[in-house]
């Protein structure tokens, strides 16, 4: 009787821990979309900040749904959640069964996992040569499963289809268990071929500017060509892979992991207050203790991803690390410049500039107005830094050449984009 009834209470308990210390348990929370989270009994907090979605203090709990949106938005998205949790046999809006079965490893430093731990769960690595690594490429585009094997238990955010790999002593291994990935493979695909040579060159152009110091590169693994991504929420030590932590700025903001639309800002109703704004992300980015200059940092990324076109630049594609010495925002990452596909008809961005949508009427002048009206930064400050970062830019795009398959016209509309915004005027119709 009593071992029944502990197993049953183990079935609805996951532990979550940071950094691999256990400090708070989830259970089933009052909807299926949503779990409880309580503090682990002498719990306290330690040098690496959780996250910005809630208050953190001991012997409090958190609200349900502000700890279910910020674990929520660890789990994948689209396409990709419904096949992964079709492939367990949950449904996909089951929050407490996506981290139950996924749970092991996500992004930055939090991990989960039952009270016990069945071997299955347990981590190992299986060396794979370029033909595995084709086939779980192949997977990941026909099943959106991040090309996993079945006893993985691990996931990532996003929609694109992409696998999860390790890279130890400069080999491949394919993680099992909760075993931790180093690398993110993005296949290309033949929709749209010219994608991933873009993102590529979209990374190389924010290296350049020093927004980026992860590796990314173009890889090809039989008949497939991958993007190859350093994950820079994991780092190798003494041949182990250790995590940082890290939160996205739609979990900071709290935002409905559920709804897919919700890391945009709304265009019909842009103060909505439960949808981001690039406003509401440096307000948030101010309040963080210890932590300075981040919401100029902020104002430098929303540049970028005016200048190079970035419609997908919304808030789950900036991101923070905590770490011990502080909060700070993490490498510039997706970097597409989705405004420059073939047959481009809405030029709109994840985020509106000074109440403007369509990228062609961005202006500095436009920048300026959008960061002054944050009441963040010193005023005096804010167009020498946005006519830096424009300069830094057409800098980059001198000095970076597009990568084969790049869409041909790429690096002379970055070109007219430096050269417009520098005279003063809108960036325009990128064909006038």
């Amino acid at each position: 009787m009593n071992s029944v009834t502990l197993m049953a209470t183990n079935a609805d308990r996951l532990i979550v821990h940071l950094h691999g210390e256990p400090i708070a348990e989830l259970a089933r929370g009052r909807s299926r979309s949503a779990v409880s989270l309580n503090w682990n009994l002498g719990f306290t907090p330690g040098p690496v900040r959780l996250t910005e979605a809630f208050s953190v203090i001991p012997e409090i709990q958190p609200p349900e749904r502000a700890a279910s949106n910020w674990l929520g938005g660890y789990a994948p998205e689209g396409n990709q959640r419904l096949a992964m949790a079709e492939a367990r046999g949950v449904r996909p809006d089951d929050l407490f069964a996506l981290l139950r079965e996924f749970g092991g490893s996500i992004a930055g430093a939090v991990t989960i996992s039952p009270p016990e731990e069945p071997a299955e769960h347990r981590p190992r690595y299986v060396s794979v040569k370029g033909a595995m690594v084709e086939r779980r490429l192949r997977q990941a585009i026909d099943r959106h499963d991040l090309g996993a094997h079945d006893d993985s238990r691990s996931m990532i955010p996003g929609f694109q289809p992409k696998v999860l790999l390790a890279r130890i002593d400069n080999r491949w291994q394919e993680p099992h268990g909760r075993a931790h990935s180093t690398h993110i493979l993005k296949p290309r695909l033949s929709s749209r071929p010219e994608a991933i040579p873009n993102e590529y060159y979209g990374y190389q152009l924010a290296r350049a500017m020093g927004m980026a110091t992860y590796s990314a590169e173009l890889g090809r693994f039989g008949d497939q060509i991958a993007l190859v991504v350093e994950r820079f929420d994991r780092r190798i030590l003494d041949g182990e892979v250790q995590l940082v932590h890290q939160e996205d700025l739609a979990q900071a903001l709290g935002v409905d992991w559920l709804d897919a639309a919700a890391k945009f800002q709304d265009q019909e109703r842009p103060r909505r207050q439960d949808r981001p704004s690039a406003r509401s992300i440096a307000e948030l980015l101010a309040t963080i203790p210890d932590s300075p200059g981040l919401a100029a940092a902020w104002l430098d990324r929303l540049a970028f991803a005016v200048l190079i076109g970035d419609n997908d630049a919304h808030a789950k594609n900036v991101s923070l690390l905590h770490e011990p010495g502080g909060t700070r925002l993490a490498d510039a990452y997706d970097c597409v410049p989705n405004l420059h596909q073939p047959g481009r008809i809405a030029y709109d961005l994840a985020l509106s500039v000074d109440g403007v949508f369509d990228q062609r009427r961005i202006s500095v002048e436009r920048l300026e107005s959008e960061a002054a009206s944050w009441g963040v930064l010193p005023r005096h400050s804010i167009r020498a830094r946005l006519e830096s970062t424009v300069t830094a830019f057409a800098a980059a795009v001198e000095t970076v050449a597009p990568p084969r398959g790049a869409t041909p016209e790429l690096r002379r509309r970055f070109v007219t984009t430096a050269e417009r915004l520098l005279a003063g005027g809108e960036i325009g119709d990128p064909e006038s």
